[in-house]
This record gives structure tokens, sequence and C-alpha cells, in this order.
């Protein structure tokens, strides 16, 4: 489904936790209720989420929409598959030319077909609806793409995000969500768009093989809240195979065992659902290396150095001893914590909260300040820009020196090659 640099393709395991996870995850309940599989045994229509292939050639019938639908006709067969329940939604996928068709509330009138809303998306394509436009789902994203498929378990892995559903969100939306549903203006509900994952520290070692499958997915690639409903319901297909008994021990796990993701790094353009595709943030210890010159980032005081007002430079890199020039970047809630070996310090701007152009970046202990938070956004280049939490300040060499002991600073994001860094794991 989609560009493999789609978002609903892109892992999310590395990614920092979202300053708001802890109250998300509070309102969608942390512990009850649980992850539950909203599919099982039985057939596609009773089963889970139906759907159906239809070739080129399915005549294109006309569908009366009363809140909103996309235009030009919707490749209906005469034994169509619709959802049972409340929400009766229809999805087709054009195998021919590679078109996913959604509807929501799909049925049939005597003056033909009418639905509450539909969303046409060619699959090719990384295209976003229109701002503020629904889809089949509240959220405005395609729902097929987000769906367990016993072949995908089967095969041992799942390689996309999974839809799930919230009881109360906000009515507000992030990319890649375009639409919300909901009156809520409180921030400790999740908009409609937002990233969660299952916990790198739960272990699903114990759970059934097919589980196992799928709780590795919302690891690496995580759910994407799309719709309101019960919490922590995840989609699927229905389909014979599966086994209910087996499916059910989903169930032990608990909202709390989730967080929430900052993926705004990954977007490159707020209509599209393209994401970035640069290199991943190593875990372990790094030299941070300018593009500019070929410099390291050092911090002045040298490797005996641990006093918190040392600031940063550029030096030529040193070997793997030289530990005033070795980084740790950690995933914490709003963004990366970086942390100096030598001294077990944090970088800051110099003043701390001072939000001028020209702050000397510095060493200072680490309490989680916001101006202790830095994003590390991947370039085009393959290199990474280095960016303050909050406002757009960057990690910068000042004049655009390749001279050693030039100031490593805060600077209004340019792009510019003094403002962009390689993380070069230390062996």
């Amino acid at each position: 489904m989609f560009p493999a640099n789609n978002v609903w393709n892109t892992r999310v395991d590395t990614l920092p936790v979202d300053v708001n996870s802890a109250a998300y995850i509070q309102s969608m309940n942390a512990t009850n209720p649980k992850l539950h599989p909203d599919f099982g045994y039985g057939t596609l229509e009773t089963g889970g989420m139906p759907y159906n292939l239809v070739p080129g050639t399915q005549a294109k019938l006309p569908v009366s929409f009363y809140y909103s639908g996309d235009p030009g006709g919707y490749p209906i067969p005469s034994n169509v598959n619709i959802e049972e329940g409340s929400d009766h939604h229809a999805i087709l996928i054009d195998t021919t030319n590679c078109v996913l068709y959604e509807l929501f509330n799909l049925s049939a009138q005597s003056s033909g077909w009418q639905a509450g809303s539909g969303a046409i998306f060619p699959l090719n394509s990384n295209a976003l609806r229109p701002a503020g436009e629904t889809s089949a789902d509240a959220a405005g994203l395609p729902i097929f793409p987000g769906l367990v498929r016993y072949d995908e378990v089967l095969a041992g892995h799942i390689d996309h995000a999974l839809r799930v559903t919230a009881d109360h969100t906000r009515n507000q939306y992030i990319w890649p969500a375009r639409h919300f549903a909901s009156s809520l203006t409180g921030t400790q509900y999740p908009p409609m768009g937002q990233r969660f994952r299952l916990k790198q520290s739960f272990d699903i070692s114990s759970y059934p093989a097919p589980v196992q499958v799928i709780l590795q997915a919302a690891k690496t690639y995580g759910l994407i809240l799309a719709d309101n409903g019960t919490s922590w319901h995840l989609g699927g297909i229905g389909d014979l195979r599966w086994n209910d008994t087996v499916m059910h021990a989903m169930t032990n796990v608990t909202g709390d065992n989730f967080e929430a993701v900052d993926e705004t790094s990954l977007m490159i353009n707020a209509n599209s659902a393209q994401a970035a595709t640069g290199p991943s943030v190593p875990s372990g210890w790094v030299q941070v290396v300018s593009e500019n010159s070929g410099k390291c980032l050092d911090m002045t005081g040298g490797p005996a150095a641990t006093w918190q007002t040392d600031p940063a430079q550029q030096w030529t890199c040193s070997g793997s001893q030289q530990t005033n020039q070795q980084f740790q970047f950690t995933a914490v809630a709003g963004g990366y914590k970086i942390t100096v070996k030598n001294s077990g310090l944090a970088l800051q701007p110099v003043n701390g909260s001072s939000s001028s152009n020209g702050s000397v970046i510095e060493q200072w202990s680490y309490d989680g300040a916001p101006y202790q938070l830095w994003q590390v956004l991947p370039t085009a280049d393959g290199h990474f820009s280095i960016k303050a939490a909050s406002g757009n300040y960057c990690f910068d060499v000042r004049a655009v020196s390749k001279s050693n002991g030039a100031a490593v600073q805060r600077w209004s994001c340019t792009g510019a090659a003094n403002q962009k860094w390689s993380l070069v794991p230390v062996n």
C-alpha cells in the first residue's frame, strides 16, 4: 500500500516520545480497555473490516453523499462486501489501476447508492486529502493500509503502521491526518493522526507467534489514531484462519504499555504523506561531525573537563579515547537529550532559556528543561540538523568557519552546510 517512503510504511521505533504522551495514554484508559483485535475468525463480512478486489473494467457507479465524498464514481460490484455493524464501510481496490476506493455507511437506496462519505486514493501516490476533508475514516486517512491481514502475520512480519481508535479525541488533527471529529478541546485528548508505539521494554516473547508479529509491528511501525471508537481497538481483516483463542492473548496488553510518538521529524511537506527517509539516530556514543569542516563537535575543556559551563566548539576529530568529542542522543518526551560522555552533562544554549541568535552551546546538569531538548532531523543529503525542540534554532558553526576552535552556537535554521552534521558511531 502506497510508496515505500509513505508515512504508513515508515518505522517510528527510534523517534522521541511526544511531550503529551502520559496525558494521552491516561485519557485513552491506561489499563482498561486493553489492546483488542477488532477482527477474527469469520468471513470478510463478519470477522472484521471487509474489502473487495475489482478489475479496472468494473463499472463505476454514482454515489450520493450526505457528508462529503470524492466525485467520479465507485467500482461497486453487485455482490459488494459491506462491513456489518454501525459503520457499514466498503473498501474497493481496483487491482488493474492500483486505486483504493473507500466508503462510509454505504447502502442501496431506490435511487441508487448512498454513503456518508467516500474517498479515492491512488496507491502509487503520497498525496494527502485536502486539509479539513474527511474520508471513510474520521481522520481523513485511508483505512485499508492500516489493517492487520492474515497473510502478513503468516509471513512473519507486518511492515506498516496499524489503525487504532480512541474513545475520546481532541478537536484537532496532526500530520498525516486531515480531519477531526470531536468537540473536546482538552490537551489531554490525542488529536487525530497521533502516532503511538508499544514500548521497546515490553517483553513480547511469551505471546503466541501470530500475536508476536502484531506486537512487533506495534513496536516498530506503531499505531495511527484514525477514528473514534473503543480505545486500543486494532482494525483488521476477518479470515477463517484466525484462531480467536490465540488472538485473545493480545488483550493482556494495556494502554500503559504504549507511548505517544513525536513524528514531526518525518514530515517533509504538510500536504504529502512522504516521510523523511534519512539515516536513523544511533543509540550509542557518536562523534558529531560538521559537513562544512569535517571537524567534530568538541567540549573545549578537553577529556578531563566536567565543569558545567564548558562551551562547545569544533575541533579536529580524535580517536575513541577523546571522550569530550563523544555524545549520546537519548529519546525523551519532547525530543532528544544530548549527553557528553566525559562529563555526563547535557547540551543546552548558554544562559539556558536565552532565545537570541548566537547563544553558544554549553554543557549543564540535565533537568529536562525545554531548552535542553533537541530535534534531530534528517536532511535530504543524508546528514542531520540538530534543532531546538522549541523555536527555529539549529546547531551552527559560527561564521561558517572551518578552523579549530570555532564556536558551536544556536542560530536560526538555514539548512546551510555549517548546520549539517553526521552522527558517526564510536567503535
